[in-house]
């Protein structure tokens, strides 16, 4: 699927959950991250994610530190790798980003109510 259908289908809240898993996150990223600043784009990300988890009756499976975190690592990637055209290419670049079980923050303070609703800081491993 193009980066543009990708993108209309997920505004339209009707991308598949076969095709919104941690990949697809990531290619939302990059794509928001294409066009806009890093602050920007994750407050993009973060509305639009947070309205179709509303939109799905699943609010409460939305997690900000989470979303916000891989918009910051995805935007750490592509300044490192500028020359990345597509996700493919950055994820080639950095399988790493594949990898969610990265450790930042105590599974305490990730799994808290508050880094559910906002940013929270990591308390293990700073973010690049």
């Amino acid at each position: 699927m193009s980066d543009a259908e990708f993108l209309r289908l997920f505004h339209e809240t009707a991308l598949s959950g076969e095709e919104f898993r941690h990949r697809g996150h990531l290619r939302l990223a990059w794509l928001i991250l294409s066009k806009h600043s890093r602050i920007e784009a994750e407050q993009l990300v973060a509305r639009e994610i947070r309205r179709i988890a509303v939109a799905n009756g699943a609010s409460n499976r939305y997690h900000d530190t989470l979303t916000r975190f891989w918009v910051r690592l995805a935007g750490h990637a592509m300044g490192i790798a500028p020359e990345a055209g597509s996700i493919d290419e950055l994820l080639a670049r950095f399988p790493l980003l594949l990898d969610k079980s990265l450790p930042y923050w105590r599974g305490e303070t990730f799994n808290s109510d508050e880094a559910r609703a906002c940013w929270v800081e990591p308390d293990l491993v700073p973010v690049p």
